[in-house]
C-alpha cells in the first residue's frame, strides 16, 4: 500500500532527477537560444521551489511522528 510519504519521496526523487538533467544542459553548453536558457532557468527555479516545499512537508511529518 502506497503511503503519502512514499508519494512525496517519489516526487522528490523525480524533481531531483530533472534538476540534474537541467543542470547538465546548462553546464555542458547545451543551450541553443536565449529562449531555451530562460525556460530552463525558470524550470530550475520551479524545481528548487517544489523541492523545498517537499522537504518542509517531510520535516513537518517527522516532527508529528515523534
Amino acid at each position: 500500500m502506497t503511503t503519502d510519504i512514499d508519494i512525496v519521496q517519489f516526487v522528490f526523487k523525480t524533481v531531483n532527477e530533472r534538476k540534474i538533467q537541467v543542470l547538465n544542459i546548462l553546464e555542458n553548453n547545451g543551450i541553443q537560444s536565449m529562449e531555451q536558457y530562460a525556460t530552463l532557468m525558470g524550470e530550475l527555479n520551479s524545481l528548487n521551489y517544489v523541492k523545498q516545499e517537499l522537504s518542509n512537508l517531510l520535516e513537518k511529518q517527522e516532527r508529528l511522528d515523534d
